[in-house]
């Protein structure tokens, strides 16, 4: 059975990806708040924002901060990290902040974990990039102690200590506010959504990598007796829209030609520059093309992961800016009124009207 939400939750992934290490940085930022602003208008769920260090082009240094603007800007879009790099933290800092952040968004804070990708963010701070996986593990473990306030926490690793720690502020969302992993934090081979019952990001490269990682945090619930509840599975991929699929590949293709990371759109390095959006959605590494093309790939999605609570569409940057807006208005407009309980009534009721010819006068319109 196919698990349909009854809403399912859309929004952004916002590394942030920008053209070039030589924009501007201050009206970048600008102008990323004023996305996420516009976003919030078109009645989008979610914004999952970034954290890097190095490369200069994704120039969010801490996303919190980033959460805390917008959320001064918003009104009912929730606010998430996408995410927060574990082995550049202490735990407790990382409770700590969210928790203050659950307040002052009033309950739309939302922290995204993962062990980051960037191997230069972790030699400038003299970190063993092969020990990402480990040091996320175990500041995972820390936060949640933390955030479930089940007593204080006792804990020691050879990189940060906890002596009889304890929050001084109670969650404003209760439990607390949601975490979602990006990637496994594994330290048995159990994902960590798994092993605490969290929400899970996860790219969508292929559907049978997608069927696998719920197949893995399904054992891995049934492992640890926690909850495996495919409403807080988050499926994500590159989205351009725009009035004809040509149009939309032509927006992109410059885009396309500049971006290094190919794996990310599944393309191999040796991909010829000019067919790069083309090869892309072949390959199903993003959906380029209408509104219709959306709609159909989000239902095939359902029905071969089994169901999942949101889609999220990944900012990598590859359209300009006024063209990216212009691709959410229609993602807005014609794709979640189908996933979000409008579509189904709104066309009955027009198909009775016509039908009927209006009723008792003959005249539907």
């Amino acid at each position: 059975m196919v698990f349909r939400p009854e809403r399912m939750q859309f929004g952004v992934f916002m590394p942030p990806l920008h053209h070039h290490f030589a924009e501007n940085p201050t009206l970048s930022l600008a102008e990323d708040l004023e996305f996420i602003e516009h976003l919030d208008r078109l009645g989008f769920d979610e914004a999952w924002i970034g954290e890097h260090h190095s490369g200069a082009t994704e120039i969010y240094g801490c996303p919190e901060i980033m959460i805390a603007a917008a959320a001064e800007r918003t009104r009912h879009i929730k606010l998430g990290t996408g995410v927060v790099d574990l082995p550049l933290h202490h735990p407790f800092h990382v409770a700590d902040r969210m928790v203050l952040l659950d307040h002052i968004t009033r309950g739309r804070a939302m922290l995204g974990v993962g062990s980051g990708a960037r191997h230069a963010d972790f030699w400038m701070l003299g970190h063993d990039p092969a020990a990402k996986a480990r040091m996320s593990a175990e500041a995972l473990q820390a936060i949640m102690a933390l955030l479930r306030a089940e007593g204080p926490v006792t804990m020691k690793t050879d990189w940060f200590e906890l002596d009889k720690a304890r929050l001084q502020l109670a969650s404003y969302t209760k439990p607390h506010l949601p975490v979602a992993v990006a990637g496994s934090a594994s330290i048995d081979e159990t994902p960590a959504a798994a092993r605490y019952g969290l929400w899970q990001l996860s790219g969508t490269r292929s559907f049978d990598s997608v069927r696998e990682v719920w197949s893995r945090i399904e054992r891995g619930a049934a492992r640890y007796g926690t909850p495996a509840d495919r409403g807080n599975w988050r499926l994500m991929k590159f989205v351009h829209l725009a009035a004809s699929r040509e149009q939309a590949l032509d927006e992109c293709r410059e885009g396309f030609k500049r971006f290094r990371g190919l794996g990310l759109l599944n393309l191999a390095p040796d991909s010829d520059p000019e067919t790069r959006p083309e090869e892309s959605v072949a390959r199903g590494g993003a959906i380029i093309g209408t509104p219709d093309d959306l709609i159909e790939y989000l239902d095939c999605l359902l029905v071969e992961s089994g169901g999942y609570g949101g889609f999220l569409g990944a900012t990598l940057g590859l359209a300009d800016r006024a063209e990216t807006i212009r691709s959410y208005e229609l993602w807005a407009r014609w794709v979640a009124p189908r996933f979000q309980g409008q579509y189904q009534t709104m066309r009955e009721n027009w198909d009775w009207v016509v039908s009927s010819g209006g009723g008792p006068g003959g005249q539907a319109f």
